[in-house]
Parts: structure tokens; sequence; C-alpha cells
């Protein structure tokens, strides 16, 4: 493939720099590869999804390859394949390395570290960081809902020519797919239909909002929220509701039962 794998351009020094923009369309590629795959009459579930891959071609359009450890995905009413675990330490999700059960939503957890190493630019597993650095997850994912603590681990080869909202959107859909949960994890093709909005504000650092940037939850989560709001306080009291138009700088995002949602503070609204 004419530019090599998205591995060589993260992590082997080549001297172009991938621009945001062109790292989020690979993203956006590999996710449609995934959802082809999972989506197919027989889904197949590839089960080794990491950056060397990721094959780039004449355009940077993201190409799958190395099918080697791909797997049909359960039939009828099974719910999971059960194999001799395989992969890329890394990579593997938690819930295939402990007990050899891989779904589609292995793939999707496989996903969300690839796109932490495009947001930071930093392999999943790197030996020669500090010991709390080693592993991207664990280092990373706290992270990745905060807008100030992301900043702080976007890849600096970025030089900050970013859109900070397609950051944290797309930092947002990494969060959800790195759930420890397998059935919190989205759908990949769920993935794409978040991501692929994103595409069209990629070039515009200057951009302040996309209205505001919705991504969505896993239904499981939007139940278990539910759950929190009905649950009576120690002191009776019903919660007030977070206000809406907080602003993620002073208080997170705010959250209602189905969206995850990054408001702009009132003073940067056009």
């Amino acid at each position: 493939m004419q530019h090599g794998s998205l591995e060589n351009h993260l992590f082997k020094q080549i001297p172009a720099v991938l621009p945001w923009s062109t790292r989020l369309n690979i993203a956006v590629g590999a996710a449609k590869g995934l959802a082809f795959l999972h989506d197919a009459e027989k889904p197949v579930i590839y089960r080794d999804f990491k950056a060397s891959n990721i094959l780039l071609d004449s355009d940077y359009k993201a190409k799958l390859s190395d099918f080697g450890l791909a797997k049909d995905g359960p039939e009828g009413d099974d719910t999971h394949v059960s194999t001799r675990v395989m992969g890329t330490h890394g990579y593997a999700a938690p819930e295939y390395i402990m007990t050899g059960h891989l779904t589609a939503k292995s793939d999707v957890y496989s996903f969300g570290v690839v796109l932490l190493e495009i947001l930071t630019g930093r392999r999943s597993v790197d030996k020669a960081r500090p010991n709390r650095e080693q592993n991207l997850v664990e280092y990373a994912r706290p992270c990745l809902k905060d807008p100030l603590r992301l900043a702080r681990i976007m890849d600096p080869a970025l030089e900050g020519q970013y859109p900070a909202r397609t950051a944290q959107s797309a930092a947002l859909v990494a969060y959800r797919c790195l759930s420890g949960s397998p059935k919190n994890r989205p759908d990949m093709s769920a993935v794409v239909e978040a991501l692929e909005p994103l595409l069209g504000l990629a070039d515009d650092v200057n951009v302040a909002a996309v209205g505001p940037v919705v991504l969505f939850v896993a239904a499981t989560d939007a139940a278990e929220e539910k759950t929190k709001e009905r649950a009576p306080r120690k002191d009776s009291r019903r919660r007030r509701p977070m206000s809406p138009k907080v602003s993620p700088r002073k208080r997170g995002a705010a959250k209602n039962e189905e969206f995850w949602v990054w408001h702009l503070p009132a003073e940067q609204k056009a």
C-alpha cells in the first residue's frame, strides 16, 4: 500500500505528521471496515485490530489487512465464540483475555485503543514511559471526558492544529469503546454514525461549536442513568437536574438520560 501502515505514521518517525483531518478520515474508514465485517450476513470478528494492520492508500484512505486471526461470529442463539486467546497485547479486550469469549464488542474495544493512539500519538503499551503511563488505556481513558485533561494528552505533533470540539467528540467515542463492560460499548455502525459528521469540521481549527456536540450512549447506560435518577437521596429531597447549559470547563460534560452532550459556555456561543 502506497503510504504504509498507520503505525508507521504515528510511531516510526516518518517526517510528515498526519494532520488532524487525515487522522479522523483514517478512523472513520477503519470503523466502516469493522462495521462491514460485523454487519455482514455471516458476521466476521477481526480479532487483531491494531494500527499496524491499518494500511493507507495513495489518498490516505484506510484499508484493513491481515485477516489471519479473523473468526466467524456467533450464530443462532450463541452470544460469543469461545476460542484460544490470540491477538496483540495492548489491543485485546479484557474480557476476551480473561475468558476467551470473543464477540464483535471485542473488536470495538480494539478500535477504541487505536482511536486513542490516533488522538495521543502514543503506543498502546510503551515500556519506555514512566510506570503509570506505560498502559495507554489505563493512563489516558480517565482524561477523555475532561476537556482540559484531554488537551494535555493530545499528540503534541499536532501542535494544537485541530478543532477542540471535534477532538472532544472523538475522545468520547474512544471512552465508550473502551468500557470495561462489553454491553456498554457501542456497535461499530453506531461508532461510524458518531464520527462521520465530524469530518466536515476537521479542517477548521477555529470552529467553536457544532451546535451541541452529541454522542450516543449505549441503551444499557441510558437505563443505568434512569435508575440513578429515580433513586431517592438520603435526605429524601429530589435531586435537581444539572443545567443543560453548564460549561464543561467548570463541571464536565452535562448528561441527560440518552446522550452525552458537550455545551459551550454562553460567552463563546456565536
